[in-house]
């Protein structure tokens, strides 16, 4: 192995640097909640420079709601291949509790204005695809008792 000689640059290819600094966000999310993550950790877990996320992010906020606009993609996913009313809700929840970090990122307050404004699109479809297994407002309180440990 040669040594990088002083002031030799180097070319380093994550592959999707984006996918891999989502992935390791929503994943902390998931694990230890929204106020654990920061981009040095998400670099960290991603196995890139502290430098690195800001290729594809301005912020930590941007990535936040990065993620939790896909998170509203894979719910929505979810809830379109569920069938039936009973399905939509067993979909909804199982979301919720296998995702429960990701969850209240989805549904708590975003700093990134563009993904906020993106938001309400999602939120109102999620809303049309529930409204026969008791609407949105209903299962979102379902879920959240479910994960505040107060129902089964």
């Amino acid at each position: 192995m040669r040594a990088r000689l002083r002031g030799q640059r180097t070319h380093y290819h994550h592959g999707d640097l984006k996918r891999a600094l989502m992935d390791a966000a929503a994943t902390l999310i998931d694990i230890r909640g929204r106020d654990a993550l920061t981009l040095r950790e998400a670099a960290r877990r991603a196995g890139v420079s502290e430098a690195a996320p800001y290729r594809h992010f301005a912020n930590l906020d941007e990535l936040l709601g990065e993620v939790a606009l896909e998170g509203y993609e894979m719910l929505i996913t979810d809830l379109e291949h569920a069938g039936s009313a009973r399905g939509v809700r067993d979909a909804y929840l199982a979301f919720a509790g296998d995702f429960p970090g990701r969850y209240a990122l989805m549904f708590g307050p975003l700093a990134d204005r563009k993904a906020a404004a993106r938001r309400r699109d999602e939120v109102e479809h999620v809303a049309e695809l529930t409204e026969e297994a008791g609407g949105l407002a209903t299962l979102h309180g379902m879920a959240s008792l479910r994960l505040a440990g107060l129902a089964d």
